[in-house]
């Protein structure tokens, strides 16, 4: 028996739905018997529950998008452009920006609670760590958010760390290539990082629309470990073979930093910065849990059950 929903979730449109977080965030929401409109820009089997009502359409797309919200108590932002879906300013720009300014005047023509889900680079980009265009324009996307809270719109902003997944194809860069056994090199052990499951991200969100303060930002960030650590916790605890030889960050940062000088030419946007690579992304993610009430799953014990 389902019990029934919050209030603010009796229906909710997930833009991004068949990404890495917009899957278990739009199945988690259904379980909790919420009526759920996933959006993106794709038809397919994604993994979506039965429950999930897939509708195709683009971001950029603001009649579409406004058609998809009918009726929606609230909306969680999660489609961006990303390394490797964008490769000029212009179009990270167009979805992050653009795309974000669209939901916010589909959110207040609704009157639906806006959670955008940003990221920690934007905190990176602000402090002059970060410059790429994905940061960026992260970050203007953020403003445009926290504009149009202190203009009435009830909206939250959501930071996640270093995301990964547990379902092999879903899982993010490195953990994807450990599931499948073809991680052989692990560049920068050495990096520490935050990285948080996306079944505890989907839980934070929906607490974040259900407790979260208007105008308030969450950073939402598993404890912080080395890269080299976090993937043998993983390999150990999934029975996969972990990589056997590893890259310093010295001999990474000249040819990614030569990749990211020729991506015009290449056509290919490396789907890291130098700047990431050299300083690391290390985020506290306990104030959110506190405030919203959740905890992060230690990685040991997600991949023990998936692996069963």
């Amino acid at each position: 028996m389902v019990s029934d929903p919050p209030v603010r979730f009796k229906h909710a449109l997930v833009t991004g739905a068949t990404g890495i977080v917009g899957v278990p965030l739009c199945n988690r929401l259904a379980e909790m018997g919420v009526r759920v409109t996933a959006y993106s820009r794709t038809n397919g089997d994604f993994g979506l529950s039965d429950g999930v009502d897939h509708v195709a359409g683009d971001i950029l797309d603001s009649a579409a998008l406004s058609d998809a919200a009918s009726g929606v108590d609230v909306i969680f932002h999660l489609a961006a452009a990303v390394h490797g879906s964008a490769s000029t300013y212009e179009g990270f720009e167009r979805v992050n920006v653009g795309g974000t300014e669209n939901v916010i005047g589909v959110a207040r023509g609704d009157g639906a609670r806006l959670v955008h889900v940003s990221t920690v680079n934007v905190d990176g980009f602000r402090r002059g760590v970060l410059r790429d265009a994905y940061a960026s324009t992260k970050s203007r996307a953020e403003e445009l958010v926290l504009s149009a809270a202190g203009d009435g719109l009830d909206a939250v902003i959501v930071r996640p760390g270093t995301v990964f997944g547990d379902e092999a194809g879903r899982a993010g860069l490195i953990v994807d290539r450990l599931l499948a056994g073809s991680l052989r090199v692990l560049p920068v052990p050495s990096r520490m990082i935050s990285p948080v499951w996306t079944g505890d991200l989907a839980r934070a969100l929906v607490r974040a629309a259900e407790f979260g303060a208007s105008g308030a930002t969450y950073t939402v960030a598993g404890p912080t470990v080395s890269t080299g650590a976090f993937v043998a916790v993983v390999a150990t605890s999934a029975g996969v073979r972990a990589p056997r030889v590893s890259i310093p960050a010295w001999a990474v940062a000249v040819p990614l930093q030569l990749a990211w000088w020729g991506r015009k030419v290449t056509r290919w946007t490396p789907p890291v910065g130098v700047e990431a690579v050299r300083t690391g992304s290390v985020h506290d993610g306990s104030s959110a849990a506190h405030e919203l009430g959740y905890s992060y799953t230690p990685v040991s014990e997600i991949f023990k059950r998936t692996s069963l």
